[in-house]
Formats: structure tokens, C-alpha cells, sequence
């Protein structure tokens, strides 16, 4: 018999709210709190939604969106004619020990009280231990199922029988020589980049690489042009360098420059998206791409070219990269293998300009100095055997036929004024919702039919409002697509007339 969580006090914080996100956001956070530090044990069933909307006060369809994100989190259980249960085991690191975090002494709790306002916020909204899983629609995630793992065990374990012992010490900062050499030699076919190896830096991740950035480049006060829309934690990463952070509108162009320099017209760094802007999909145009750099030129700005899902355009050939336009060695070229090849290799690389490649190689020294040795041993072979180009290939016709059932199920099942936006390249469509219906709602709702959406209004950052979803479709088959897009439909249409 499960134990009732009737008696334990999940209290809500205090003050005044001003909106019904708000409550919903406070409800998340309470129970959250109340799982993580055990007052709520694994298996516990909790009250009603009924009971708890009045005992807190609150529309019961305020508790009910807070339960679902906690239920698509995989904090809570829920199970229909019988109740809500907190989840056993609870998501977090193998040997289940997440939720058993014994309450912090009067020394800890002053300790935490003393971390910083930013890192406050981050463990209120992450939770640990959360790893992704094939799900509709969960954005960012590779086919890996059909990742050549076959091909992938034989190449490590040849590495291992000629370069086993060589390949157990330090690396240069810089990385593995043959796989900068590899990657070179693939960027210039594929993304027009024109670079000397010792250019070439590979680091953990493309957020490794804007840190990086940010420290090299960045001083506090200096002015840093991030793109609006975007992604959330580029924000974080320049705002705690100390930079003054200017949130500039994209349009299906890209970056808007004459509205960035009307709103900051010094910037220090000009972070763009233009082969697949995140999370729009949109494609910088050659005009706008051009104008990047002569605005670089002219105020001596650095460009930092994310050239995030390049690999994975249907319509036509990727856009020319912004580094091989450069004439004035301004760009930082930045990509990842995350989506390429798959997530928990953690490897990613930065083209850099001749002349700051010194600076680069001493602040990495002082930091992690280099990343994982064998895993860049064993991509290099995996590039020079022709095995990437191959993989790239396959995928790129399989996230095609994905996107075209996605597109298609949409036609069909989508209501009246929601509209997908076209999807011309990546592994992420942007879909449009009117503004009666707010994105949070939809993806709370959604998260009860088993459907995980991302809000755009969790990506802006500046001024402009956005209300959207952002659909991941790449981690699952064409039939679960279709079925989901059906499912979110009827969602869409019960939040609309709720």
C-alpha cells in the first residue's frame, strides 16, 4: 500500500502572484522541492488535484498543468483511476539516489544562501540527473539507432590495439593532430573553410567554445549581440562574463543589423546562426550574411558562427559559411559532433583567426586543458574512413523523410491558425501558435498526452513576444510523427475551448 502524502506540507512561496503562470510556476517549484529533499518519498501518492487546488486556492487546471511538466519530467506517476504518485525510482544518476538528499545543517543552509542569484535560479528550474530519451517531441536528438555502431566498435578497438598506451596521457590543448587534421580536411570540402591545422582548437562542446569566448573576448561592460530568438543559456554564458547583453530580432533573413545597431551600436561580439538559426530554422541570406561582416569590420567586433545543423539540409545546399566569406579574419567558426555523430561523445570544434590562437591556446592550459583523447582518436578514423560522410548522407535522407510526414501530418490535423514554419534545414521544426493560446499552457498540456514540446517564449530574451512550439523530429519514426502530430492537434484544440 503506498504511502499518502496527505500529511506532508508542500508550501507554496510566498507573495503576492500576478498571473496564473505564476502560480503554475510556484506549484512546479514546491513540489519539486518537496520531492528533491525527501519530504516527499519515492512511491508516495499524492492528494488530489482537486484537493490540492483547494487547499492552495488555485484553479484545479493550474494544478494539473504543474503535475503534468512534473509527470513529463519524471518526478511523478500518474495512473488514471487511481492516483498521482511521486516516481520510484526517481530520474537522476544510476543506483537511483536521487531524492534521498538529506536536509542541509544551519551551516549548509547559509551556504547556499550565499550562492550566487544566477546559479539560485538554474537549480530551481533544472533538475539532475535528466537524460533525454527518444520521445515525440523532443528537440535536438539524433537518430541513434541508426548510428553505425558496428563500424564505430571495430575503429576503437583497432585504436586500441596500435595507439593503446599513447593514447592513455595528456593531450595537446589544442587536440588530437589527426582529427584536427580530418576535420580540416572536411570542413573545406563541405563548409568552403580555407585554415591552417594549428587553427583548429576541439573542445568538449560549442557551449565549451562560447565560454571560451567569452572569456577571450569579452570584458565586462562590452557589448554582445545575441540573436532573438535564441538559445537560453547563451545568454547566461556572456551576461556572467559580465557582458551587457543586446537581444537583437531575428527575421527570415537572419540577423536584423539595422535594428542591432540601433540598440548597441559597439558590440565587442556578434554571435549568429546562419546556416540553421536556433530555434526559428531560418537561413541567413547572402546580403545579410555580408553585412555581418562589413558591421564587424567596421566596429572591430568579433563574429562567433554557430554553424549549428548544417549538416542536415533538405532544400537546396547549405548556406556559405560566414568564415569563408571572412577576408578580414574576424569569424570564430564553431560546430559540434552532438548531432552528427551522437551526443555523449562530447566533442566539438572552433575555427579560429591566426590571431587569436595563442591567447586561445593559454586560456584553455588554464583551464581543462584538453578533452577526451581516444574519442578524438577514434572519430579521426571515423572521418578519414569515409564512415562520417556516409552516416551524414544517410541521415540527411532520413530526417527528410521524417520532416515530410511531419509537414504532411500537420496539413492535415493542425487547427486553424497554427502554422508550421518551413523547415528547410535541422533537426527541429518551429511551429506558430495564435496569440489566445500561450505556448506554456500548450506544452503542459501536451505533457499529459505524452508529448514533449519546448515553449518559444522560453527562448526570447529581448522585447518581442513569442508563442510557438519548437518539435523535434528526428529521434523518432515516421508512424509516431504522424500519431503525435494528430494527438497535439487534439490538444491544441481542448487548450483553445479550456
Amino acid at each position: 500500500m503506498p504511502r499518502s502524502a496527505a500529511s506532508v506540507a508542500i508550501p507554496l512561496v510566498a507573495g503576492p502572484v500576478a498571473t496564473e503562470g505564476g502560480l503554475r510556476d510556484q506549484i512546479y517549484k514546491a513540489c519539486l522541492a518537496a520531492i528533491v529533499e525527501g519530504r516527499l518519498g519515492r512511491g508516495a501518492r499524492l492528494p488530489s488535484a482537486r484537493q490540492l487546488a483547494a487547499d492552495w486556492r488555485v484553479a484545479r487546471n493550474t494544478v494539473d498543468d504543474a503535475l503534468a511538466q512534473l509527470q513529463a519530467e519524471g518526478f511523478l506517476a500518474r495512473r488514471v483511476g487511481v492516483g498521482t504518485f511521486v516516481a520510484d525510482p526517481l530520474p537522476g544518476p544510476p543506483g537511483g539516489r536521487a531524492g534521498r538528499r538529506r536536509k542541509p545543517a544551519a551551516l549548509g543552509r547559509r551556504a547556499l544562501a550565499r550562492v550566487s542569484a544566477w546559479s539560485r535560479g538554474i537549480a530551481l528550474t533544472h533538475a539532475q540527473g535528466l537524460a533525454p530519451r527518444p520521445t515525440a517531441f523532443l528537440a535536438g536528438l539524433p537518430a541513434l539507432d541508426r548510428f553505425p555502431l558496428d563500424v564505430w566498435r571495430r575503429l576503437a578497438a583497432r585504436r586500441w590495439r596500435i595507439d593503446g598506451a599513447a593514447l592513455l596521457g595528456y593531450f595537446p590543448s589544442f587536440g588530437h593532430l589527426p582529427l584536427r587534421e580530418a576535420l580540416l580536411r572536411h570542413l573545406a570540402v563541405a563548409r568552403g573553410i580555407d585554415a591552417a591545422v594549428d587553427q583548429v582548437m576541439i573542445v568538449n562542446s560549442s557551449m565549451q567554445a562560447m565560454e571560451l569566448c567569452a572569456r577571450v573576448l569579452v570584458d565586462r561592460g562590452d557589448v554582445v549581440w545575441l540573436e532573438d530568438p535564441g538559445y537560453p543559456n547563451l545568454h547566461s554564458t556572456f551576461a556572467m562574463a559580465g557582458a551587457r547583453v543586446a537581444c537583437v530580432p531575428v527575421d527570415g533573413d537572419g540577423i536584423d543589423i539595422d535594428r542591432g545597431t540601433r540598440v548597441a551600436p559597439a558590440p565587442a561580439l556578434i554571435c549568429v546562426t546562419p546556416s540553421c538559426q536556433y530555434p526559428t530554422g531560418a537561413r541567413m541570406s547572402l546580403a545579410r550574411r555580408l553585412a555581418v561582416l562589413r558591421c564587424a569590420e567596421r566596429t572591430g567586433a568579433w563574429i562567433v558562427e554557430d554553424d549549428y545543423q548544417s549538416e542536415f539540409t533538405y532544400d537546396g545546399r547549405p548556406v556559405t559559411s560566414l568564415a569563408s566569406l571572412d577576408r578580414a579574419e574576424r569569424v570564430i567558426h564553431v560546430g559540434t559532433f552532438t548531432n552528427s555523430v551522437f551526443p555523449s561523445l562530447r566533442l566539438a570544434y572552433a575555427v579560429l583567426p591566426r590571431a587569436l590562437v595563442p591567447v586561445f591556446d593559454a586560456v584553455r592550459r588554464q583551464l581543462d586543458d584538453h578533452t577526451h583523447g581516444f574519442m578524438q582518436a577514434v572519430l579521426a578514423d571515423f572521418i578519414d574512413g569515409g564512415h562520417f560522410t556516409a552516416h551524414l548522407r544517410a541521415m540527411r535522407a532520413l530526417y527528410q523523410q521524417r520532416r515530410d510526414v511531419l509537414i504532411d501530418a500537420c496539413v492535415r490535423h493542425l487547427p486553424r491558425g497554427v502554422a508550421l514554419a518551413p523547415v528547410v534545414c535541422g533537426m527541429n521544426a518551429a511551429m506558430a501558435l495564435p496569440r489566445a493560446l500561450r505556448d506554456t499552457d500548450a506544452v503542459a498540456r501536451a505533457a499529459v498526452a505524452g508529448i514533449r514540446a519546448l515553449p518559444l517564449s522560453r527562448h526570447g530574451q529581448g522585447a518581442t513576444a513569442h508563442n510557438g512550439l519548437l518539435l523535434g523530429f528526428t529521434a523518432i519514426g515516421e508512424r509516431r510523427i504522424a500519431a503525435a502530430v494528430a494527438a497535439l492537434a487534439a490538444t491544441l484544440r481542448a487548450v483553445r475551448h479550456g
